[in-house]
């Protein structure tokens, strides 16, 4: 939103001549509400066609300053703004960051939940199998995670929650920082049933709290213990790679030597 803007963007974007952007049309409606008049030259910065909007930045940069607005505010995940400043920087071009709203520390901050840590895994990934380890490495190590998601596949992501650990603690938004905000909170199973009927448009974040969660290990140890077998393992070698898997040397020697 324009109101959670800061005093120092916006004296940058009335100074600085050339505004590169994910969307010149979100950018220029952004200046208009802020009261800036748009004498700026807007450039699209297309992750697309990277190359081109390089060019357009190499060649504007060399007679001043250059902005770069992202549509959805701190951080530059997944966006534009990324690939920009790794080339600014690979052009020994200085770049200064003028933090805005934040989805991330705003959703740590309103989540109501007590922690030291967490992990940030940025978006969810789209495969199936890689979002299941994903969410799995996080149960396994009673971490609390938080990524993003979009509305296509939130459902998605409860849906397998509510089938392979519907007690885990979970917290969800959509909309964070804008007009529509709107929590969810509860464990998966309830949280999964109420999006069966809520409005998904949006853009969502996910925590997930496994910190209580204790993972039933008994199925990875035994396909540990029965990939060892068949790689005709001997029990030593098996307690020597037990923690490449992250597991307890003794309980997967114990599985080892049943089989």
């Amino acid at each position: 939103m324009d109101e959670d803007i800061t005093t120092r963007v916006m004296a940058c974007l009335r100074q600085v001549p050339v505004i590169f952007c994910e969307d010149t049309r979100v950018t220029g409606e952004l200046l208009r509400r802020l009261g800036i008049r748009s004498t700026q030259q807007l450039y699209r910065m297309d992750q697309h066609q990277e190359k081109r909007s390089f060019s357009q930045f190499d060649a504007v940069i060399e007679t001043g300053d250059v902005a770069f607005v992202s549509d959805a505010g701190s951080p530059g995940v997944s966006d534009p703004g990324a690939a920009l400043v790794a080339h600014a920087r690979s052009k020994q071009i200085a770049v200064h960051v003028l933090p805005g709203a934040s989805a991330l520390t705003a959703f740590i901050s309103g989540c109501g939940v007590v922690m030291s840590h967490f992990y940030f895994g940025g978006f969810l990934s789209k495969k199936a199998m890689a979002m299941r380890r994903e969410i799995d490495e996080c149960i396994h190590h009673q971490r609390v995670g938080v990524w993003f998601e979009s509305p296509r596949r939130i459902q998605r992501v409860m849906s397998d929650l509510n089938d392979r650990w519907p007690m885990v603690p979970v917290v969800l938004v959509k909309e964070l920082t804008k007009p529509h905000e709107l929590y969810f909170r509860g464990v998966a199973n309830e949280v999964y049933d109420t999006l069966l009927t809520a409005d998904l448009r949006g853009e969502w974040m996910l925590l997930l709290d496994a910190r209580s969660v204790v993972p039933d290990l008994t199925q990875r140890y035994q396909a540990i213990a029965e990939a060892c077998h068949r790689a005709q393992l001997t029990g030593a070698q098996v307690k020597q790679l037990a923690p490449w898997f992250d597991c307890s040397k003794n309980e997967l020697y114990d599985v080892f030597q049943a089989l």
